[in-house]
């Protein structure tokens, strides 16, 4: 037995084969034992490279058929060797976790293993990986899992050792994923009966996945045009407004930074969606990010209800549209309001009203029209707003004066798209002085 590593029996689990994660500069760095190797640390935020270690790490010896052996120094033999005088053939299995990467584009994966010791350099590397079954337990010789095909070779031609070696498993991974399979497991052995000679045998550092991988952006949100939020009964008094949406995206880096993303702005009158306009950002931006769309002028007119929508995309994927909002152009004023009173009531004439500090009430009307929401008032300009219960309907507000003489009201109303009354109501009045 190799006394260097536990052996169990097939079935039990190993201690210790939950691997800790680290980021991926540290992951990669910590397999490169050979002076020189560079490893990027950054990349641009566009999708997101994991390095992925495994979940179970083990080796099997054909000498001792029944039993499953793992690593505890990060290495596994594979291959045949010498071990305290007696010939060991192993293969090495390693067992990686999936299941959070369902339903993401995988974009590139990459294996990185390296060898810490081999036993001939003059002979070429014949190192292996295959793709197996997932074993319920840890295999052993006689239970090894069933082989399903052939990924790759090492590059034969690196230096040997080498403390860096690497294979595209992209393939494989990227169909694993796409079947929705839990996991993976991925056996290393040397090639065919060079597989029992003690010249190609070799120790290699435990299997890791470095993992380029997407998801789509989020379906964009916080819709508005100009600076109303999007709510039903949506009215607007122009007939080029700007429309923004915010996009977000899942993928976030270890640095906080997400995916660059970009927005298409789509609209249509609501009666005709056949005459839709599309525009795409000429730029990107870092996910959290507010897009705005300037609708040109001449396109929209008044009295038409249009509805647009967003979708986002980063590099790889494109997010559903968002729902739909819609707005109605109204670029029609209002008539000036109405003005009354009881308690003061208009003219120039004295001798006036009420009196310094008597208040009154006064009544503001829509002079018929049904869509006035409102009416701004002061007794130096429109200065005070005071909304209707419903649209169309009069308000009445409490005035003081502070002063005998003539007095003046200005009062605009205003229509649910914001258009003002184009004039404004000057509703004068005459407070009495005080008794002597």
């Amino acid at each position: 037995m190799d006394t260097r590593h536990g052996g169990v029996p097939r079935g039990e689990p190993a201690p210790g084969s939950g691997l800790p994660h680290r980021p991926l500069a540290a992951a990669i760095a910590a397999l490169l034992a050979t002076a020189g190797a560079l490893v990027a640390t950054e990349q641009p935020a566009a999708a997101l490279i994991t390095y992925v270690r495994p979940v179970s790490v083990s080796y099997t010896d054909a000498r001792q058929p029944t039993m499953s052996f793992q690593g505890t120094d990060g290495t596994v033999p594979v291959g045949t060797s010498d071990v305290d005088g007696a010939k060991q053939t192993s293969r090495a299995y390693f067992t990686f976790d999936l299941s959070g990467y369902h339903g993401r584009r995988i974009i590139n994966a990459v294996g990185i293993s390296g060898e810490s010791t081999v036993n001939d350099c003059d002979k070429p590397r014949e190192l292996e990986l295959w793709h197996t079954d997932t074993p319920a337990g840890f295999p052993t010789w006689e239970t090894a899992p069933t082989v399903r095909e052939k990924i790759a070779d090492f590059n034969p031609l690196t230096s040997c050792p080498s403390g860096y070696l690497e294979l595209s498993l992209t393939e494989a991974i990227r169909q694993a994923v796409a079947d929705r399979q839990d996991r993976i497991t991925i056996m290393a052995r040397i090639a065919g009966d060079h597989e029992e000679s003690k010249h190609y045998g070799r120790r290699i550092k435990d299997l890791g996945i470095s993992l380029t991988h997407n998801r789509a952006p989020n379906v964009p949100g916080k819709l508005a045009v100009g600076i109303y939020p999007c709510a039903d009964n949506l009215f607007i008094n122009t007939t080029a407004p700007y429309l923004t949406a915010e996009l977000t995206d899942p993928d976030v880096n270890q640095t906080g930074g997400g995916d660059w993303v970009t927005a298409t702005f789509a609209w249509w009158p609501v009666d005709r969606p056949a005459e839709r306009t599309e525009w795409t950002s000429y730029y990107s931006l870092d996910a959290p990010a507010t897009f705005r769309y300037d609708v040109p002028y001449g396109l929209m007119v008044d009295g038409v209800t249009y509805a647009f929508a967003v979708r986002a995309a980063d590099e790889y994927d494109v997010s559903a549209w968002s729902p739909e909002c819609r707005f109605t152009v109204d670029t029609v004023a209002p008539p000036e309001p109405t003005v009354s009173s009881t308690d003061y009531p208009p003219g120039w004439e004295g001798p006036g009203y009420g009196g310094p500090g008597i208040p009154g009430r006064f009544t503001f009307s829509a002079n018929g029209a049904d869509d006035v929401k409102g009416y701004y008032y002061g007794d130096w300009g429109p200065a005070h707003y005071v909304a209707a219960e419903s649209l169309g309907a009069s308000v009445t507000i409490t005035y003081t004066p502070t002063s005998p003489g003539t007095h003046s009201l200005y009062v605009q109303s205003v229509d649910r798209a914001g258009n003002l009354s184009a004039e404004m109501t000057q509703y004068e009045f005459v407070v009495a002085s005080p008794a002597a």
